[in-house]
C-alpha cells in the first residue's frame, strides 16, 4: 500500500519546486534583476547554489528522512532553514522585481514547513536517541565564536549610529536585521542548549550548521564571479572560505555522532 505523504513533505515539495522556477528565472531571464552588477553577481550565483545544490539536497534528504534516517531529517530541516534564510534576503534585498510574490511564497511556505517537519520527523524520533558521542563543548564553543564574529560588528555598527548618529547604508540594515535575527541569535541559543545536553541544541546546531556550509559558497563563488565580471574583488573571500572548512568539518562532526540510536538497551 502507498505511504502518504505528511503535509510537511508535501510543503516541502511546494518550496523544491519554487525555489527551481526563481533559481532558473534567476538565472535565464536577463532583466529579473535590477540591481547593480557587483549584487547580480551574488544573485545569480545564489540561483546557482539553490538549483545545484540546495533543492537537491532538500527532496533527497526528505526522501531518507522519511525512510526513517534520522540523519537525513537534520539535514532536511538545514535545508528547509538555509532556504527561509536565503529568500529573506530576496524579500528585502533584491530590488522589486517579477518574482516578489513567489519570496513571500518561498519564505511563508519554508517557515510552515521547517515548523511542521519539527513537530512530525524530528520531535518523535528525538526519544530514541541520547546523543551520548556528540562533542558538546567543542560545537557549541565553535557556534559562540561564530555569533560572536559576525554580531558583535554588527552591533559595533549599530552603536556607533546611536553615539554618533552615522548612518549605515540601508542595505546594510537589511543585512544587521537578518543576521542578527535568523543566525546570530540561533547561534547563541543553539549553543546554549549543547552545553545543556538538551537533544534540541542537536538539532538546531546541525540546522544552523548547513546554513553556515552552503551560504559560504554563495558568498566564495559570487565574490570570484564579480571580480570576473566587474573587477572589484571582496577582501572578505579567504574568510568565507576559513568559515566554509570550519562549519563543514563541525556539521560532519555533529551528524556522524549523532546518526545513531544510543539508548539500546545494553547486552551482557
Amino acid at each position: 500500500m502507498t505511504k502518504t505523504l505528511p503535509i510537511a513533505a508535501k510543503m516541502s515539495i511546494v518550496v523544491a519546486i519554487l525555489s527551481i522556477i526563481t533559481s532558473t528565472g534567476g538565472l535565464l531571464l536577463e532583466n529579473l534583476y535590477r540591481d547593480n552588477a557587483s549584487i547580480q553577481a551574488v544573485w545569480f550565483v545564489n540561483d546557482l547554489i539553490t538549483l545545484l545544490i540546495a533543492v537537491p539536497l532538500l527532496l533527497s534528504s526528505m526522501h531518507f528522512a522519511l525512510n526513517d534516517s534520522f540523519k537525513a531529517s537534520l539535514v532536511w530541516v538545514g535545508s528547509l532553514w538555509y532556504l527561509l534564510y536565503n529568500y529573506v534576503f530576496y524579500l528585502y534585498g533584491a530590488t522589486f522585481n517579477a518574482f516578489f510574490l513567489i519570496y513571500v511564497l518561498l519564505f511563508v511556505l519554508s517557515v510552515y514547513s521547517l515548523v511542521l517537519t519539527l513537530a512530525q520527523k524530528i520531535a518523535p524520533s528525538l526519544k530514541a536517541h541520547s546523543f551520548v558521542r556528540v562533542p558538546v563543548k567543542a560545537v557549541s564553543t565553535f557556534l559562540f565564536i561564530f555569533a560572536a564574529a559576525l554580531g558583535i560588528p554588527w552591533v559595533t555598527l549599530i552603536l556607533r549610529f546611536i553615539i554618533t548618529g552615522e548612518m549605515p547604508p540601508f542595505e546594510m540594515t537589511i543585512v544587521f536585521a537578518t543576521d542578527l535575527s535568523f543566525l546570530v541569535s540561533v547561534l547563541v541559543f543553539s549553543g546554549i542548549l549543547l552545553r545543556r545536553k538538551n537533544p534540541w541544541g542537536v538539532v538546531l546546531s546541525a540546522m544552523i550548521l548547513l546554513k553556515g556550509v552552503l551560504y559560504p559558497l554563495v558568498l566564495i563563488i559570487g565574490g570570484i564571479y564579480a571580480l570576473l565580471t566587474t573587477g572589484v574583488w571582496d577582501a572578505f573571500i579567504p574568510l568565507y572560505a576559513v568559515l566554509w572548512l570550519l562549519c563543514l568539518y563541525f556539521y560532519r562532526l555533529l551528524l556522524t555522532s549523532s546518526s545513531g540510536n544510543y539508548n539500546q538497551p545494553e547486552t551482557a
